[in-house]
C-alpha cells in the first residue's frame, strides 16, 4: 500500500477514540503504522541512522523545535510521535539531548518523554525500532528493558549490534573496563587508562554520542557485559 494511501485511511481515524475501536480495526491501524514505518525506513539513503520516540501533548511543536535542534533530522513521523536522525560529528550524546529536552520542557510548559535509540545502518532500522518501541512502551531505558528480558537477550538485534560495534574498538573496551571496575568513578578510570581525567571525559562523550549508552549506571553494566 503507498504512503498516501496510509495516510488517508489514518486520517479517518485520526479522531477517534481508540477505546471505541473493534479489535478488527485496531489492528488495521497497527499494520497501517508498521507499514507507514516500513516506507519512512526505505526511503532514507545508505548510512547510519537513529530514532528518537516521544510521548507528549504537543507533538507537532516539539517537531518545529527539532528541525532547529537536530542538523540532520531525515523524517519525522507526526502519527507515532519519533523522528529519524542521521549520523554526523555534530551529532548530540545521549546526555546532551534529554539536557535539550528538559528545556524545552520548561520552555514549553509541557511534559516530555523520550527515547533515543542506538545509530544503526539504514537496512538495520527496522528491527532496532520494534525493540526500541517496546522498550519504551513499557517507560524502560533500554538497558532495564534488556535486563527484564534476559532470557531472550541472544534474540536481541540491538545487542548484537552493540556487540558487534564493542568488539570492533578495543579502546572503547577499555574504557568500559576502567570505569565498571572503578564503579564509574571518572578520577579513578583516568588514572587506570594513564590520561587526564579531561581527556577521559570527551572520550566518554564520544562513546556516549556513538553507541547511545551513558557510561553510567544500568548503561555501564550492560556495555561490560557485552565486552
Amino acid at each position: 500500500m503507498k504512503t498516501n494511501e496510509i495516510l488517508k485511511i489514518q486520517e479517518l481515524y485520526e479522531n477517534v477514540d481508540q477505546n471505541l475501536l473493534n479489535e478488527r480495526e485496531k489492528k488495521l491501524l497497527k499494520l497501517l503504522n508498521m507499514d507507514q514505518t516500513r516506507a519512512l525506513f526505505d526511503e532514507l539513503k545508505d548510512g547510519k541512522y537513529r530514532i528518537i520516540q516521544f510521548k507528549t501533548a504537543s507533538f507537532e511543536e516539539l517537531a518545529q523545535s527539532l528541525k532547529m535542534i537536530l542538523p540532520e533530522l531525515e523524517q519525522i513521523d507526526f502519527n507515532q510521535h519519533f523522528v529519524i536522525e542521521r549520523w554526523s560529528n555534530e551529532t548530540l550524546s545521549k546526555s546532551e539531548l534529554f539536557d535539550v529536552f528538559q528545556t524545552l520542557s520548561q520552555d514549553m510548559g509541557i511534559m516530555i518523554s523520550a527515547f533515543v535509540g542506538i545509530f544503526v545502518e539504514q537496512e538495520e532500522l527496522g528491527a532496532l525500532f520494534e525493540e526500541e518501541r517496546a522498550a519504551f512502551s513499557e517507560n524502560k531505558t533500554f538497558s532495564e528493558y534488556l535486563f527484564s528480558t534476559v532470557l531472550s537477550l541472544s534474540k536481541s538485534q540491538t545487542l548484537h549490534q552493540l556487540k558487534i560495534q564493542l568488539h570492533e574498538h578495543p579502546e572503547d573496551q577499555l574504557i568500559v573496563k576502567s570505569l565498571y571496575e572503578t564503579s564509574g568513578n571518572q578520577a579513578a578510570a583516568a588514572k587506570l587508562l594513564f590520561v587526564h581525567r579531561n581527556t577521559l571525559l570527551n572520550k566518554i562523550k564520544k562513546f556516549e554520542k556513538f553507541y547511545g549508552l551513558e557510561l553510567s549506571g544500568s548503561d555501564l553494566v550492560l556495555a561490560y557485559h557485552l565486552l
